[in-house]
């Protein structure tokens, strides 16, 4: 969207149910465009941005960091698809994806394969044209249609489904001892790390509703317990 239409698209959103106020977050798109694919990523992710980080740290812990997502170097001009697919290529991938696959299958001692991340495949996928990947709506299109001679379609013709744990209802179930206690003010207060109004402020509207915050509680949760353990200030 334009710069000048934002304000009033961001501002109708953020009144909306909770799933459209992130929407409200995704339009507070950062001055430097070179720091947009990461803002993407994190709103898709459900992270904090930038600007609700710089509200939850104290300002003397406030840093300012920057990731390479610059991709001006490569040889052709890349779609807006492409470029924050190759974003999440270089970090999503194997700092997220790859390690949880990893750890997962150590743990109950299996050998995993992933075939797909070929250096030859990849090279050809990265280079198909666009159609290719998002053709009507349908996402990874070659790929499916290749599939369909060998799989009934009814196997990849449907809603994708994720593979998310459900920390939303364990924070407000089992799990919800961790709230009440990682996130008061008075720990907050003695760890000094956070802002604890900010913290606070962002607790309460987790529980009014706005249900997308759940993992910035459980990222406070897990600061504020390695703070805690490790007597970090």
């Amino acid at each position: 969207f334009p710069s000048h239409d934002r304000g009033p698209l961001k501002y109708a959103f953020s009144r909306m149910k909770s799933r459209y106020k992130r929407v409200s977050n995704l339009l507070d798109i950062p001055k430097d465009p070179r720091q947009l694919k990461s803002h993407i990523f994190s709103q898709e992710q459900y992270f904090f941005s930038r600007t609700e980080l710089n509200s939850l740290f104290n300002p003397e812990y406030q840093k300012e960091f920057s990731l390479d997502e610059n991709f001006d170097h490569v040889r052709r001009k890349l779609f807006p698809m492409e470029s924050q697919a190759l974003f999440d290529l270089k970090y999503y991938l194997p700092d997220d994806l790859l390690v949880k696959v990893d750890r997962a299958s150590m743990k109950y001692s299996l050998e995993t394969r992933v075939p797909l991340l070929d250096y030859r495949i990849i090279e050809f996928a990265i280079n198909l044209p666009e159609s290719f990947k998002l053709n009507n709506g349908v996402q990874k299109y070659l790929l499916k249609s290749v599939l369909y001679d060998y799989l009934p379609k009814s196997m990849f013709d449907r809603p994708k489904w994720g593979f998310s744990m459900p920390v939303d209802v364990w924070l407000k179930a089992e799990l919800s001892y961790l709230v009440d206690h990682f996130t008061n003010r008075e720990i907050t207060e003695n760890l000094g790390v956070l802002n604890p109004n900010y913290v606070s402020e962002l607790v309460q509207r987790w529980k009014n509703g706005e249900d997308y915050l759940f993992n910035r509680v459980w990222g406070i949760i897990l600061l504020q317990k390695w703070l805690k353990e490790y007597k970090i200030k």
